[in-house]
């Protein structure tokens, strides 16, 4: 494995061009810290290397005393345990050929991320106590105490040297880069400026500590006010005023690739037709491939976010219904191969979510993968783990899908979900698991193929004639 770089708008993983289809799980560290809770991680791994997905993006952060097995449990004090929970969980996506990307905070409240330093910096005791009317989590941007805090915090992680491998992560190929926030935004008049501030300082910031790892950040991909013909492609009206101008955030140097997010759940209206989703779906993806491969950005793109919910979950009722999770995926990864066959900028997909059976879903956007589990061919001989313990969970919301979903799983049974019931590998699973995975699961294991196939073309091409631009970063 090879350390990933840019050259032009195309990845780079040695001398072969790198496309991907990869997928998310962002409570991997907090279960890679507790050896009773690393099944759960362990068979993640497992099923994203056997259905060709090569990146998986996960949190690198959990901040506050209120978060289980918080990375930073007070404002500058780290856990150790977690942290190595976090060698470990490099060292086995290592084995399995995977890459990591890492996420450094959350604009929304999970796992702590910027509210938590807020909260620390106005001596608010917990998150139930937060009025974010009069102290909103824009603070954090341009607060120098919180500042002060969060690049401790980068630093510790980024500058961290692996307690297993003896590996510095600066060095570390199975880390495929840093994110600098997960779907910042900033409201308010000057939002888009202070966004695109803090964002250029902290890419520099990063830069300094990591030469070798990409870097970029999370956005959602909201058009603003630098690129006004391109915001009526935007889900909603109010989306160019969440201070997240897409165009102008990656106009930076320091982001070497540029990252958008897809929800029509919840970004489109629920009698949404199909043929009015698919057309939204697709154009909003073809108007941010056009625009980095355009002299202005040219820069790689990276769905790193996309989901459809499933409507026999129980929030199957908040989905756009005429349209189901199979159609939903087979319009979008359409659209991203024809993108990436044809040498445009767009080369990875990242699902959301992949997930241990065992681990509720939550908010119905977890893939059903069926009942078959086959470990992937490993590296060296890997630590054993634990018995499985129930889930834990941060007591917490899940955001950034729009909306506010109790993550307890107390009160998920009273849903009128009856009890937790089906066996998965590591355990038992809220909804009843299907003996096979569903058409969405197949559908990205095909694209994870073709992407790996299209890597091995490309590097055909690019041994026959390097026209590759210039511009490496």
């Amino acid at each position: 494995m090879q350390l990933v770089r840019v050259i032009g708008a195309r990845l780079f993983a040695g001398d072969r061009p790198f496309y991907f289809a990869g997928a998310n799980c962002h409570y991997l560290l907090t279960h890679a810290a507790d050896v009773n809770q690393r099944p759960l991680v362990t068979e993640v791994l497992d099923d994203a290397s056997r259905h060709n997905l090569t990146v998986m993006r996960c949190w690198a952060f959990c901040d506050g005393p209120d978060e289980w097995n918080a990375l930073q449990p007070e404002p500058g004090k780290f856990n150790e345990t977690v942290l190595v929970g976090l060698d470990w969980l490099i060292q086995e996506a290592s084995r399995r050929g995977i890459r990591l990307l890492l996420t450094l905070t959350n604009y929304w409240t999970d796992y702590g991320g910027m509210p938590a330093y807020v909260r620390w910096r106005h001596g608010i005791l917990d998150r139930t106590q937060h009025d974010y009317q009069k102290h909103p989590t824009s603070l954090f941007y341009t607060d120098p105490h919180c500042q002060a805090i969060f690049r401790r915090a980068v630093s510790t992680v980024i500058g961290r040297v692996n307690s297993l491998t003896g590996v510095p992560y600066i060095q570390e190929p199975a880390i495929l880069g840093w994110e600098l926030a997960n779907e910042p935004r900033c409201e308010g008049p000057d939002g888009n400026q202070v966004l695109q501030h803090w964002v250029a300082a902290t890419a520099d910031f990063a830069r300094e500590l990591d030469p070798n790892h990409l870097i970029t950040v999370g956005l959602e991909g909201f058009f603003g006010p630098s690129t006004p013909e391109l915001t009526a492609h935007n889900p909603y009206e109010s989306a160019a005023h969440h201070g997240a101008d897409f165009a102008a955030v990656f106009s930076h140097p320091s982001l070497d690739f540029a990252s958008i997010h897809l929800y029509p759940d919840q970004w489109r209206p629920l009698d949404s037709s199909p043929k009015q989703l698919k057309s939204f779906m697709r154009t909003w993806i073809q108007s941010h491939a056009t625009l980095c491969g355009d002299a202005k950005l040219k820069k790689p793109l990276v769905l790193s976010e996309f989901g459809k919910r499933d409507p026999n979950s129980y929030h199957g009722r908040d989905c756009v219904y005429n349209v189901d999770r199979e159609t939903a995926f087979r319009e979008v990864l359409d659209c991203c191969r024809e993108l990436a066959t044809s040498g445009g900028p767009l080369v990875g997909v990242c699902a959301w979510l992949l997930a241990a059976r065992q681990y509720p879903d939550y908010d119905g956007y977890t893939l059903k993968l069926g009942t078959a589990v086959v470990p992937a061919p490993l590296g060296p001989e890997t630590e054993a783990e634990g018995e499985l313990q129930p889930v834990v969970e941060s007591r917490n919301t899940e955001g950034g899908r729009g909306e506010t979903t109790t993550r307890i799983i107390e009160s998920c049974q009273k849903c009128d979900m009856g009890p937790f019931r089906g066996t998965g590998a590591a355990g038992t699973s809220m909804y009843p698991v299907p003996e096979v995975e569903e058409p969405a699961v197949r559908l990205l294991r095909q694209y994870g193929e073709d992407m790996s196939q299209l890597c091995v073309r490309a590097a055909v091409i690019e041994a026959g004639g390097d026209d590759r631009e210039s511009g490496q970063r």
